[in-house]
């Protein structure tokens, strides 16, 4: 089943200005119902809960991932399984400015725009920048929207790349609840529920407005840290305090490639 893709495609470079020089973004006095700018890569956490998840018992600092990403820091501590071929594929990514994933270490900041009226063909889509601090260094520029399909919610992300642009669909659940109740863990995975069928979970490649099905795929999970100085030995991150930490695992034809260890920590307040 396929979904419904972007209209976005990127051309030989893509980058922060991505959206930006295509005048995708939206001028801030057209929101028309007189909503704020985004500050999330949804507005509400319930636009992706699905049955079995109930939004209302989430961590807050979870929602906040979901709500308010612009006001966190991400900090990344990547272990590729193959690193000196990621080294050599590195550099064809930096060109195009795209998927520019670090080799070890980064500081990655977030910025959440809107997108006029209509430019993406998604509903309510918005514009997520991450770039590296310091240099300004693009490392994604993405679209999120959300897919509804019967009672399933699922988060849709495409990333634009030269030709068409890379869709990933994923579906949230929840993996650890507390004794009294709090989910305190979730997971953003391309993998399906066990009960359900394949459905439209999966990362895509769109091209010339057809997609496919490709043998990439993804879980993200996410949770409040037990300690909040977790990690405070990488080098990126001495001093300061996670609000939330995740576990972002790739894998190409089932074979994991590599696996982005993350720290999130409000913006300015180590």
């Amino acid at each position: 089943m396929r979904p419904p893709t972007s209209r976005f495609s990127g051309g030989l470079r893509v980058g922060a200005t991505f959206f930006d020089e295509r005048g995708a973004l939206a001028d801030p006095g057209d929101a028309g119902d007189g909503a704020d700018a985004p500050r999330g890569v949804v507005d509400r956490i319930a636009e992706l809960a699905g049955p079995g998840l109930a939004p209302e018992r989430v961590h807050p600092a979870i929602t906040a991932f979901f709500e308010d990403t612009a006001s966190l820091d991400l900090y990344v501590r990547s272990e590729w399984r193959f690193p000196r071929l990621w080294r050599l594929v590195r550099p064809i990514l930096r060109a195009i400015g795209q998927f520019v994933l670090p080799v070890h270490e980064a500081h990655i900041r977030t910025r959440v725009v809107r997108l006029a009226e209509g430019r993406d063909g998604r509903d309510a889509a918005r514009a997520v920048l991450r770039t590296y601090a310091g240099s300004g260094e693009v490392m994604q520029a993405v679209a999120y929207a959300t897919l509804t399909r019967g009672d399933e919610r699922f988060m849709s992300a495409a990333f634009p790349m030269p030709g068409g642009h890379v869709l990933g669909i994923l579906r949230l659940e929840a993996v650890t609840t507390s004794e009294v109740g709090e989910i305190v863990c979730v997971a953003l995975t391309s993998e399906p529920a066990a009960s359900r069928g394949r459905g439209p979970v999966g990362v895509w490649l769109v091209l010339a407005g057809l997609a496919v099905r490709s043998p990439f795929g993804e879980r993200l999970a996410l949770s409040a840290p037990r300690d909040p100085e977790e990690a405070a030995d990488w080098d990126a991150t001495r001093g300061v305090r996670f609000s939330l930490v995740g576990r972002h695992e790739q894998s190409f034809l089932g074979l994991h490639f590599v696996t982005h260890r993350y720290g999130f920590a409000p913006r300015g307040r180590p």
